[in-house]
């Protein structure tokens, strides 16, 4: 099994490999930074003063996480990270109700569109991958799926248990994930066929929590979460493997092959419904937004995303081999 490890590579005159412009200019940014004006009145500074955000609740748990880190590092931060969906969060950040979110994946048209037609200014940094897991309950004997059997499931081309290799049942399919407003939701329509609806068998769920209530007490559901919830996954659940028809890791595989979303898998583009989290901003200025923007994708800010099951975006990563007995 390979794992992800974070390590500072370092080019020919020494000096760390640079990729973000944030996490690059931390350090000096922070040494520099004014504590009072000239009047002697305090200022907001990367390290002193309050934000309220908006995280997408599918990444939520690790982005707290930081957001608790870069806390703790500075006593003059104070956060207020709020659990939102997807849509509420870049609605938000599009009103300039709030300057700074994060959440998986790229703006789609619509939201491009409003930035377009308003000459907004919306800043972007990569900070982490990770992906969408598909769980069952363990009464289900299903351990793995492909995309396209995804896609029938998730469609109502397939409507029972009893149509899909490998489970053991022959009720009707239960499809829980969040609603049409979440980041799962999301990802999940894009995968799909264009025009092509959801089952009418779909259990929207306002929370991941709730998600893993309905697969727990409903053996013949599967749902959809973000890789960040596995470590809140109930013990009657289970995760299965993907694979993906018109995937080869090379052309000496011949036969498809099942992943895990595993950060070595993720890291190696193997998982099939794999993402990018991002931290969007819009008129943040030079203050505590910043400062966690920068803390996120520096070193500190990475191991904390590579020791919560996700995958760094602004570090360079190597995977080390662990003997299995």
């Amino acid at each position: 099994m390979d794992f992800i490890d974070l390590f500072h590579s370092e080019s020919n005159n020494g000096k760390l490999m640079k990729k973000s412009k944030y996490w690059r200019a931390f350090p000096i940014i922070l040494s520099s930074v004014l504590l009072f004006s000239c009047s002697g009145e305090k200022r907001e500074t990367l390290t002193s003063g309050s934000i309220t955000m908006m995280t997408s609740e599918d990444v939520y748990p690790v982005i707290n996480i930081q957001v608790g880190d870069f806390q703790r590092m500075y006593e003059e931060v104070k956060i207020k990270n709020i659990s939102v969906s997807t849509r509420e969060a870049v609605v938000h950040m599009l009103n300039d109700s709030i300057k700074l979110i994060v959440c998986a994946g790229e703006l789609n048209d619509e939201e491009k569109s409003v930035i377009a037609k308003n000459d907004l200014e919306i800043d972007s940094t990569k900070i982490a991958y990770d992906g969408i897991a598909v769980i069952v309950n363990k009464k289900n004997s299903l351990d793995r799926l492909t995309t396209d059997e995804i896609n029938a499931l998730l469609s109502g081309a397939t409507a029972r248990w009893s149509q899909v290799k490998g489970s053991d049942l022959s009720s009707a399919v239960i499809v829980a994930m969040g609603d049409q407003n979440s980041g799962v939701y999301k990802f999940m329509r894009s995968r799909m066929v264009p025009g092509v609806k959801f089952t009418a068998n779909a259990f929207p769920c306002s929370t991941t929590t709730e998600v893993f209530s309905v697969v727990s007490e409903r053996p013949n559901a599967i749902g959809f979460v973000g890789v960040s919830w596995l470590s809140k996954m109930p013990e009657n659940l289970r995760v299965i493997e993907l694979g993906d028809p018109r995937f080869r890791r090379d052309s000496t595989i011949t036969e498809m092959e099942y992943f895990t979303p595993h950060q070595a898998n993720i890291y190696r583009k193997y998982y099939p419904f794999s993402r990018t989290v991002y931290i969007y901003s819009h008129n943040v200025g030079k203050g505590v937004g910043m400062g966690y923007t920068a803390f996120a994708a520096s070193s500190d800010g990475q191991k904390i995303i590579v020791s919560n099951g996700l995958v760094p975006a602004t570090m360079p990563v190597r995977l080390v081999q662990l003997n299995t007995p």
